[in-house]
């Protein structure tokens, strides 16, 4: 002991010279006037500070990734104050981010900090900060920590979840700062909800007996499910393995770290207020639960006509026995879900926990929504999907027939309150035509859509294997659908083409239509090619220069206010920002170089530019949907000069369906298109379907005048006894 204590007293006299030691409760305490006024903030906030803790959270448990942190693993700890032996109590825990900045300006993570473990005496130099109204102390350097030797493993504290939140899970400060970085354990709460988000993350939300409610998170390995693959060099698995709990189930035990995630009166923090992390398995002590619903399957996931899709589970029960199993749908749009006809989903023969039931074929285009119950021996209840405690309507699952398979739009088409496809998670096949590449002149992101277009036909694909397509041509993409931030996409697997090519037409949207964009009004178009345009053909404006972020808008009105305007972002390509490096109009020139290297002059974009229409895709990010244009060319009938360079061209043919070749050029034209090749008729429209030009082309040359129309892209329709085909046509 003698030992360790002169380690403490060496180490704390030769860091005293550089920064002042503060024990962590004197750095984390806030007075109960400054929390009755929501203000959590530590007063040592932006300084630089030495302390003293003991190690909770061994390293090799956190699990957050990051894409700015060499190595994609971002650490972060938490320590407690040396007073009275390492227990948890008012304000004594501290949060730790493992990572400090190099000389090459490099986020790095600090040496050994993966292999901390619970009870490690350590000393830190670090600044403290704040995020999302958590208190945290960052590493200023690779020599921030130093181990001083050991100490008793820190236990918990009991407390109240009233304490933290309130019944709507807001955050209550007067008795919960005092918590917050903190070790502690509820006991008696029940699940009410269980929330699958990332594609492969899950947390819950339980309430105590007086209906207090707050979220259970994933930040370290304790909560990863089988299909996180760890980003912690050091961990202990390569994937998680945490089962999820049933909405029902009661924990006579729930432990783990406090964080704060400032909402109520803390108008610019996130929205879970407090909530809890546990760190290990020990940390759920089950009590009693429902029956748990796992490994489901329907086959198959987009049935045609004359299929019957089966659907097959696993139910158990860890406290029981099953006692009944039953499946709920229909077809019936206007029905409630207590209303679906009812069938009893039988056990398969010879197993002991296997369902599986068979739902009836429907016709081309049915939309079938079904979902089910399991009860056990003690009358509780579990849905599939999940359905939270108390909630009047059953979640449901539903798909829609198709004769010619899966479209983007099954993917997309979202029931759910929070947007995501019904499909999360789950391998797809599905075939659509390219609106963006990742070729030269164009956005750098692979978009594909169904060939008929429309709302929730658009969907974004990323992975592999997809920079070897070019706009127009049809692929067939596999992939796992994932929600990216809000965003639906699929995470490519395989992509090929059909050998078929088709020209696609942009939805047309009103950018100032404040009541289509009321309650995620624009959800439907995301990830579409869209064209903003004035229903009345009046001009578009640049409404507001600089949004930040490198978002402009567009508007019939300068200064328009935020419902009457729609988002455009070019020039940035980074882990939160998606645009075109193609596209010169900007919000501020440090883009030429900054979120990626543009290949175009950037010019600075102001309230006297006007335009006909801007096209691209739009993108769903922070909590704004966005309009992505691809190259300069999406600038319709713009009143400034931008540069137009050829876009790439694929060599795949358009689909000719026994029609005679025509052969069409020059394109881009100036004036006169000519058409050579065999007899058709033909017809010209402009990119919202109007005819300007239509006529009948006889076998041999032809020459269309296009001298009288405005510059721009336009659609060429060959048509022969045969079948048809369409062509873009550039008019210069």
């Amino acid at each position: 002991m003698k030992h360790v204590l002169r380690l403490i007293a060496l180490a704390l006299g030769f860091s005293a010279a550089a920064q002042t030691y503060y024990p962590i409760t004197t750095l984390q305490y806030v007075s109960p006037s400054q929390l009755a006024a929501c203000n959590d903030s530590s007063g040592f906030e932006g300084q630089i500070v030495r302390t003293v803790g003991i190690v909770v959270t061994p390293g090799n448990l956190s699990e957050v990734p990051s894409g700015s942190v060499q190595g994609g693993h971002r650490p972060f700890f938490f320590i407690v104050d040396t007073a009275a032996q390492g227990a948890a109590g008012a304000f004594r825990g501290m949060e730790v981010m493992g990572v400090y900045t190099n000389a090459q300006n490099q986020l790095v993570t600090l040496p050994n900090v993966e292999y901390l473990v619970a009870g490690d005496l350590i000393e830190f130099v670090g600044k403290v900060s704040t995020y999302n109204n958590g208190t945290q102390l960052e590493a200023t350097s690779a020599s921030s920590m130093t181990i001083l030797g050991t100490r008793p493993v820190p236990t918990p504290a009991t407390i109240a979840v009233g304490a933290l939140n309130d019944a709507q899970r807001v955050n209550i400060p007067t008795t919960g700062e005092q918590w917050e970085n903190s070790f502690v354990q509820f006991q008696n709460v029940t699940v009410t909800e269980v929330i699958l988000f990332g594609g492969n993350r899950i947390s819950f939300n339980v309430v105590d007996a007086a209906g207090n409610k707050i979220n259970v998170s994933d930040r370290f390995l304790a909560q990863k499910l089988p299909s996180y693959q760890t980003v912690n060099p050091a961990s202990p698995q390569t994937t998680g393995s945490f089962v999820p709990p049933v909405p029902g189930t009661f924990y006579s035990s729930l432990k783990g770290m406090v964080r704060h995630d400032g909402n109520g009166c803390f108008t610019a923090g996130g929205t879970r207020g407090y909530e809890l992390n546990p760190f290990d398995a020990s940390h759920y002590q089950i009590a009693y639960a429902p029956p748990y619903i796992s490994q489901f399957e329907r086959d198959p996931m987009v049935p045609t006509p004359n299929q019957s899709p089966d659907l097959i589970c696993t139910i158990t029960d860890f406290d029981g026995t099953v006692d009944s199993v039953h499946v709920f749908y229909t077809t019936n749009a206007t029905l409630q879900p207590t209303q679906f006809t009812k069938a009893t989903m039988a056990l398969v023969a010879g197993s002991t926990d296997e369902y599986e039931f068979s739902l009836p074929t429907a016709p081309d285009g049915t939309l079938v929504r079904y979902y089910l119950k399991a009860k056990d021996d003690d009358g509780n209840a579990s849905y599939y999907p999940t359905t939270p405690v108390g909630q009047a309507q059953p979640n449901f699952d539903y798909y829609t027939v198709r004769t010619g398979g899966m479209k983007v739009y099954d993917i997309q088409y979202s029931l759910a309150s929070n947007g995501n496809s019904p499909f999360l998670g789950q391998n797809v096949t599905v075939k659509g035509i390219v609106t963006a590449s990742t070729k030269p002149y164009d956005l750098g992101y692979l978009y594909i859509q169904d060939a008929n277009g429309g709302p929730w036909s658009g969907i974004w694909c990323a992975g592999s294997g997809i920079t070897q397509f070019f706009r127009e041509e049809e692929v067939l993409v596999s992939g796992t659908v994932e929600e990216y931030f809000g965003m639906t996409r699929l995470n490519v697997s395989n992509v090929s083409r059909t050998g078929n090519r088709q020209v696609p037409v942009p939805t047309v949207l009103n950018p100032s239509d404040s009541a289509s964009k009321i309650n995620w009004g624009w959800e439907q178009h995301e990830g579409c090619y869209v064209r903003l345009e004035d229903p009345n053909q009046a001009k578009l404006y640049v409404s507001n220069t600089n949004l930040g972020f490198g978002d402009f808008a567009v508007s019939q009105n300068v200064g328009a206010s935020y419902w009457n305007r729609t988002l455009v972002m070019a020039g940035r390509q980074s882990n939160t920002a998606y645009g075109s490096l193609y596209v010169q109009m900007v919000t501020d020139l440090r883009y030429d170089t900054i979120d990626g290297e543009m290949f175009v002059d950037p010019i600075v974009v102001s309230d006297t530019m006007n335009m006909d229409a801007v096209e691209g895709i739009l993108f769903y990010g922070f909590s704004n949907f966005r309009v992505l244009p691809r190259n300069n060319d999406d600038f319709v009938g713009i009143n400034i000069s931008l540069d137009t360079t050829a876009l790439p061209q694929s060599t795949v043919g358009l689909p000719v369906c026994g029609v005679p070749s025509v052969m069409v050029f020059p394109n881009p034209t100036a004036n006169i298109l000519v058409l050579e090749g065999s007899d058709a008729v033909y017809t010209l429209l402009d990119l919202q379907g109007r005819v300007v030009l239509h006529g009948r082309h006889n076998e041999g040359r032809n020459e269309l005048d296009l001298s009288g129309l405005a510059s721009g892209n336009y659609l060429l329709r060959i048509e022969h006894a045969l079948g048809a085909t369409t062509y873009r046509v550039s008019k210069l």
